[in-house]
């Protein structure tokens, strides 16, 4: 995704001009301007965060806030979280205080990521330096960014925080796999969530560029360049501070758009508790029926197809057609399977030194009513 796609599909969800009296824009106009880089209010920014802000130990440090993390979900646009699942994170914060996460992945990353420093700087000629601490937003302080590394090629004034020159460095490891949501070098294409992670580190630093440094795989190494963008980061930046204000703060969850977030917020069913229909509802429930006739229908008529090629194919173990394969019917090996109920009747002992319960997920049965058997409005 390109910086020109993302502002298509953000300005597709907002209304025509932006509101004057929203959360953040009421106070955008009062962020102090661009410091020198001599100012020490940057530099006492980063040593000292607010103290409001919790932290977890002294390696991993990350503020109770908003990070470059989390925008990508918050806006929508991440293929791997939803803004539901941020702000779960984010109001079971208290209880999850002392908790670091262990991902496989993750370590890697963190392992592998002084080497692609490395890689960059000898590929570049620039010089990359380490930020401890977190950067925050002037005027909204649970929106920060945890940087991997500033790049200052020759600063005039050898202070690394001249931000008229310096260039933010963002490394990543990602599986070969997704080799494909990359675009060539040097260019801004790259997966939604590391550039809004880069526009959300460019706000906040007020730098002009970033450069996301990316090892894929194990064998290919590419350097990618992302160009500040006021009117988006200004948007992430309100979309950030509402979400924060009127979700996190209030502890009311952001609108549920799929089942599985519906089953986030609500694990379990309260015995008894019953909801009636509105006319929407029994419009889908109808539809429903409709489709899983239809469905039925293929379904049968796909059956018939494969048993027609099994016939065809007899005792042969592949259908053919020029030298290519079109379907194969093959013995599949033996398995051995362990007979539950045997070992539960016989060595009940066993079972119970070895079962170990699991949290169950919710079911859902959807039964259309018979046909004349209710009226249904609008259906």
């Amino acid at each position: 995704m390109s910086t020109e796609q993302l502002k298509r599909i953000n300005a597709a969800t907002q209304e025509k001009g932006r509101n004057k009296n929203s959360l953040y824009s009421q106070k955008i106009n009062s962020r102090p301007q661009k410091q020198s880089a001599s100012s020490s209010d940057a530099k006492t920014e980063l040593a000292n965060p607010p103290t409001q802000l919790t932290s977890i130990g002294t390696q991993s440090w990350r503020p109770w806030g908003i990070g470059g993390s989390d925008i990508a979900a918050i806006l929508g646009v991440s293929p791997y979280r939803s803004a539901v699942e941020v702000w779960l994170d984010k109001v079971n914060q208290a209880t999850k205080a002392n908790e670091v996460p262990d991902a496989l992945p993750m370590r890697l990353g963190h392992f592998l990521e002084p080497f692609v420093v490395q890689e960059y700087e000898r590929v570049t000629g620039n010089t990359a330096s380490h930020l401890i601490g977190a950067i925050h937003h002037p005027n909204h302080k649970e929106l920060f960014g945890h940087i991997d590394r500033m790049v200052t090629p020759f600063a005039r004034n050898g202070d690394m925080f001249a931000r008229e020159e310096s260039i933010v460095l963002e490394c990543k490891t990602c599986s070969v796999f997704r080799s494909n949501e990359w675009g060539p070098s040097w260019s801004d294409l790259v997966p939604a969530e590391y550039l809004t992670q880069c526009l959300w580190y460019l706000g906040l630093t007020e730098c002009e560029e970033a450069h996301l440094a990316v090892l894929l795989g194990n064998t290919d190494f590419r350097i990618y360049r992302i160009r500040r963008d006021t009117q988006l980061e200004e948007h992430m930046f309100e979309t950030a501070h509402k979400f924060w204000v009127e979700h996190v703060l209030k502890k009311v969850p952001p609108a549920l758009k799929t089942r599985a977030q519906a089953e986030l917020i609500h694990p379990a069913h309260v015995e008894g508790l019953s909801v009636e229909a509105n006319p929407s509802t029994l419009q889908d429930i109808s539809r429903y029926k409709t489709l899983q006739l239809e469905l039925e229908s293929i379904e049968k008529e796909i059956e018939g197809i494969k048993d027609g090629i099994a016939l065809t194919l007899g005792r042969a173990e592949r259908l053919t057609c020029d030298g290519h394969t079109l379907a194969s019917w093959r013995l599949a090996k033996g398995a051995n399977r362990l007979d539950t109920e045997k070992l539960r009747r016989e060595r009940p002992e066993i079972v119970e030194k070895y079962s170990s319960k699991s949290l169950g997920s919710r079911r859902l049965l959807i039964n259309p009513p018979k046909a004349n058997s209710m009226h249904m409005e609008g259906v």
